[in-house]
């Protein structure tokens, strides 16, 4: 008999939509054990009544027979100079471990970079796996070399690029900022052989999800009971844990009705559902769910990889949540937890401490080049309070040619800025051995800092340029890695407002409390407050729980995040906020002259009056803002947004004690797209001050310093740390520290005049 082709594609298409099902009955599913991961137990399903078995369907599509994994976790990465490298880190499951696998990299460099003399190398887990000729001035260059079998390994890899490159023509150090080759995040990746390695079925293996190829890790939420308040903050709560178990710096959150049908590269799906509000795309969870707390991927899911969190009852998920926060413990309580961006250890710094530059994923080099580069990272507390007086100090391990000549200089950047010049003076070929370079901590933040060193040398075979010069000029620099970065005794004292402070550790709110959180009205607020939350659990490393509570409901002694357009803040949590309704429409505007005239004094606008002149002059000589020379402290004005569609972040100390930090933005419509926006890593390390904004076409971050600041105590009391905690605030305070000088000059004066006088010679 012969069946119509509708009929047959009618017939494969209800045996698809009924396979899970049927698979249910005839099958039980395999109970997931948690215990390896949280300690959590699930009951086996009972076996289903048996059925009769559905009408034979055609096969479905094998997946496919290989895998691909992005491995650059930026958006673009240049590896600039005569030697560039950066080191990332690539998670993955077991399968994929096991599997045969390949790594490739494209790449497209400057055309001034000579390739004899110039190469690209990559190493994976320590070893080198290819190395080429930088050549790919032209067109997109490839690099590609099979992996040993055994060197990949289940959880974290390390995989570092390192680009030698040289001038073709110039031996200057100016060149050698020409030189760069970009790595092109879209093409450079690991492939895998075999089938179903794209699947991650262990909570311990989240972090093999990856990211996409613009870098970016996409987390859907389903959660059918969404709407209600504690299901809410159950939400955020699981966005963060998430966040941290995926290991990656940038993710996007976006809420769905139910599963979707596809899931790219880079997407987790996660559901958060009591077991009898299941989706249907998961109802083969459902038994389980119904028996206990469960945390598990779904297996062989129509949607991807999905990640189920569920339970009987709100209770029951509670537990199941704590799964996910057993994937995201740091494995050194000392160190940061680590990401694909970030693959050296990141010490926590506490006090008083020495690193060797070893232990920071530093190499020793031996370099014969003109300028040499590289870089470490630490992290400091949120109370770190001594960025006016305190200096660390590079003690330099490392050996010169007698070719370099005096003009060469050591230069040290801290997050970015430029920290210490030191000229090069040894000359006659020694060794410098614990040389102290001093460090000035002005620059430095609570939470990551970056601290780079950079070497520029100079000799006379450079000047005279050579031929073939540049790629085969004898050794003139040793960087040893047994250098040692010393970091003193620092004040501890929280000064709030402090978005950097907030940005980098999540501070005031430290996690231990469920903090107030007010969502205003809008479509686009749960996604932005869980974007927003996430960022912050990846840049501090930790979790801030929260309870929805409505505005009446906040007390102005304790500390509260607000999340709401500002058409939907009510006036009287508008005037706590520090942000005004008004847009400005630019210089020269119009609108309230008085907040104008607040908001120019906060920032120290330019004023026409000759103290203001002598005070900004005095400033700039020293190297001190206007601020430090304010007497008495103007009270801050309310900041103005800039545009429609500038999302700002504002921090504010409420008078009866409470810091309430607010996520803000005109237009409701642009506010998750100007949460993502401002999330990005480069944006989200620009966050400082009281105020901190972002428009679509800024192009930084808008900052507001607050006019003064509220010390709080954050340590048991010490005369030692009392004594680092006032050296940081005279300094801040210039006028004061001047008139409490003079006041003891005074005093001593008097007192001692008072001595002559009685103890004096008699007449």
């Amino acid at each position: 008999m012969t069946i119509a082709p509708k009929l047959l594609v009618a017939m494969a298409v209800a045996g698809v939509l009924v396979l899970p099902a049927t698979a249910q009955q005839s099958v039980p599913p395999t109970p997931f054990d948690m215990s390896p991961e949280s300690g959590l137990r699930t009951a086996p399903v009972a076996p289903a009544p048996a059925v009769e078995p559905a009408p034979a369907v055609e096969a479905a599509p094998a997946t496919a027979a290989s895998f691909e994994r992005h491995i650059v976790p930026f958006s673009q990465l240049q590896l600039v100079g005569e030697d560039a490298r950066q080191a990332v880190e690539v998670y993955l499951t077991q399968a994929q471990a096991e599997a045969p696998a390949s790594v490739e990299v494209g790449y497209l460099n400057a055309i001034v970079a000579a390739p004899e003399a110039s190469t690209l190398e990559v190493t994976i887990n320590g070893t080198k796996i290819v190395s080429g000729p930088i050549a790919a001035s032209a067109t997109t260059g490839k690099l590609q070399a099979a992996i040993p079998a055994g060197l990949l390994r289940a959880g974290g890899n390390g995989i570092e690029f390192e680009a030698v490159q040289r001038h073709r023509t110039d031996c200057s150090v100016a060149s050698t900022y020409e030189l760069w080759t970009q790595i092109d995040p879209a093409t450079t990746l690991l492939r895998f052989e075999g089938t179903g390695l794209d699947r991650v079925t262990a909570l311990s293996e989240v972090a093999a999800i990856g990211f996409d190829a613009s870098a970016v890790t996409t987390v859907r939420f389903i959660v059918p009971e969404l709407a209600t308040p504690a299901v809410t903050a159950a939400a955020i709560e699981l966005v963060q844990q998430v966040a941290l178990a995926l290991h990656v710096p940038e993710i996007v959150v976006e809420l769905d009705d139910s599963l979707p049908a596809d899931t790219p590269v880079g997407t987790l799906n996660v559901v958060l559902a009591t077991a009898a509000t299941l989706p249907s795309g998961v109802s083969i969870m459902q038994p389980q769910a119904s028996a206990g707390p469960l945390a598990a991927f779904v297996p062989a899911s129509v949607a991807g990889n999905t990640l189920v969190v569920s339970g009987p009852d709100w209770g029951s998920i509670t537990t199941a949540m704590r799964a996910i926060s057993a994937a995201s413990v740091p494995a050194d309580p000392d160190l940061l937890l680590q990401r694909v961006d970030l693959a050296n250890p990141i010490p926590r710094v506490t006090g008083a401490t020495s690193l060797t530059l070893s232990d920071l994923g530093v190499p020793t080099i031996e370099f014969n080049g003109r300028r040499y580069r590289t870089s470490f990272e630490f992290a400091l507390p949120a109370d770190f309070y001594a960025n006016m007086y305190g200096q660390a100090q590079l003690l330099l391990d490392a050996g010169y040619a007698k070719a370099v000549l005096p003009g060469s200089v050591l230069d040290i950047y801290a997050n970015g800025q430029i920290a210490s010049a030191t000229p090069v003076l040894r000359t006659d070929g020694g060794l410098s051995r614990a040389t102290p370079i001093k460090v000035p901590m002005t620059n430095f933040r609570p939470g990551r800092n970056e601290i780079e060193i950079e070497l520029l040398l100079q000799t006379e075979a450079d000047l005279e340029c050579a031929p073939g010069l540049t790629g085969s000029a004898p050794p003139r620099f040793l960087f040893s890695n047994t250098t040692q970065f010393n970091i003193p005794d620092f004040a501890r004292a929280a000064a709030l407002p402090d978005l950097q402070a907030f940005a980098g550790t999540g501070a005031p709110y430290d996690g231990t409390q469920p903090v107030p959180l007010v969502l205003g009205q809008g479509a686009q607020v749960t996604p932005a407050a869980m974007t927003w939350l996430a960022r912050l659990a990846i840049a501090s490393g930790a979790v801030v729980p929260v309870t929805l509570v409505g505005e009446g409901q906040l007390d102005p002694a304790d500390n509260a995040l607000v999340v709401s357009p500002l058409t939907a803040l009510s006036d009287a949590l508008l005037n706590r906020s520090g942000v005004a309704r008004t847009i400005s429409a630019g210089p020269g505007a119009t609108g309230d002259r008085a907040i104008v005239d607040r908001f120019n004094q906060t920032v120290g606008a330019p004023s026409a009056s000759t103290l203001d002149t002598i005070r900004n002059w005095v400033a700039d000589k020293v190297g001190l803002s206007p601020q430090n020379f304010w007497l008495t402290r103007p009270e801050d004005g309310a900041y103005l947004p800039q545009s429609a569609d500038a999302v700002v972040l504002a921090q504010a100390v409420q008078p009866e004690g409470g810091v309430w930090t607010f996520l803000t933005i005109p237009d409701d419509k642009t506010f998750l797209r100007g949460v993502q926006r401002l999330t990005q890593t480069a944006n989200w390390r620009a966050i400082t001050g009281r105020v901190s904004a972002l428009g679509a076409n800024d192009p930084a971050v808008i900052a507001i310093q607050p006019g003064g600041r509220t010390l709080v105590q954050t340590q048991p009391f010490s005369v030692f740390n009392l004594r680092l905690v006032a050296a940081n605030w005279l300094s801040t305070n210039v006028l004061e520290f001047t008139a409490l000088l003079a006041g003891v000059t005074l005093l001593l004066t008097l007192v001692t005049a008072a001595l002559l006088k009685s103890l004096g010679r008699r007449q």
